[in-house]
């Protein structure tokens, strides 16, 4: 049976640039995949491409049984997952609230259920208080939780997150950790991305190391050699320098 996401030898050009190169992945149901790569390796480009933002130039993909990009199943297929893109996709004149209330009914949830939902994730992503600030006055974290109870708030089969714990304080990633974890217990299909090494160790039940394009390494995070992501990271893609600035720090 084909896993809830799937793609084979996929790749994406922009001009001379091959963001995504003959990129092959399975995850399957109730999996926790994490994508890590340095900044341009990627990693947005081929969530696009899963989310159906962006069509593959060649290669083939399936996500909750569909195709993302075959425009005749794109309502069933959007109502099947819940994204958290790179730019967060929130209207700045809409409170959070507003976008809550006005994202229910486009996913086929009645308005009880929609609001029962939406005080749940309200409470517990701890926006609450802030339920009626303005998308365009909200932090970056504030945003960023916003855009992810939309994501959850129709109960997905599969979830694509980019980097969800970046900017956001340290008890409320706590909170999307455990959301998470929850949700791939009973069955949901998780993908992210991060640079939070820490974290993904913690979180993760794949390791997808991505550079220049290309998978380096995709294994289950239990088959793993090293000790820790951190030392397969840096040993695979890129190792840290240790620069020297002799004027830093002087005083003359």
């Amino acid at each position: 049976m084909t896993s809830p996401i799937h793609c084979r030898q996929v790749s994406r050009r922009f001009g001379a640039l091959i963001a995504v190169n003959d990129v092959s992945l399975d995850v399957p149901a109730g999996e926790i995949c994490s994508i890590l790569g340095p900044n341009g390796a990627g990693k947005s480009t081929l969530l696009r491409l899963l989310c159906g933002l962006s069509r593959p130039d060649t290669g083939t993909i399936s996500v909750a049984g569909f195709d993302p990009a075959n425009p005749a199943t794109q309502l069933d297929f959007r109502r099947r997952i819940g994204v958290v893109p790179e730019n967060l996709a929130l209207l700045p004149e809409l409170t959070i609230d507003e976008h809550l209330r006005l994202t229910g009914p486009i996913y086929g949830l009645d308005s009880a259920t929609s609001r029962t939902r939406s005080e749940e994730l309200l409470h517990a992503l701890a926006l609450s208080p802030k339920r009626h600030t303005y998308a365009r006055e909200c932090s970056h974290g504030m945003r960023k939780k916003t855009a992810l109870a939309i994501a959850l708030l129709h109960n997905p089969s599969v979830l694509m997150l980019d980097e969800p714990f970046e900017g956001v304080d340290p008890v409320s990633v706590e909170v999307i950790r455990r959301l998470l974890e929850a949700a791939a217990r009973r069955g949901v299909t998780i993908l992210l991305t991060s640079h939070i090494l820490s974290l993904v160790d913690r979180i993760s039940s794949r390791i997808v190391l991505l550079r220049d394009g290309c998978i380096l390494h995709n294994a289950p995070a239990n088959a793993m050699t090293h000790a820790t992501v951190e030392e397969l990271y840096f040993e695979l893609v890129e190792q840290p320098s240790a620069p020297d600035l002799p004027w830093l720090g002087s005083r003359h």
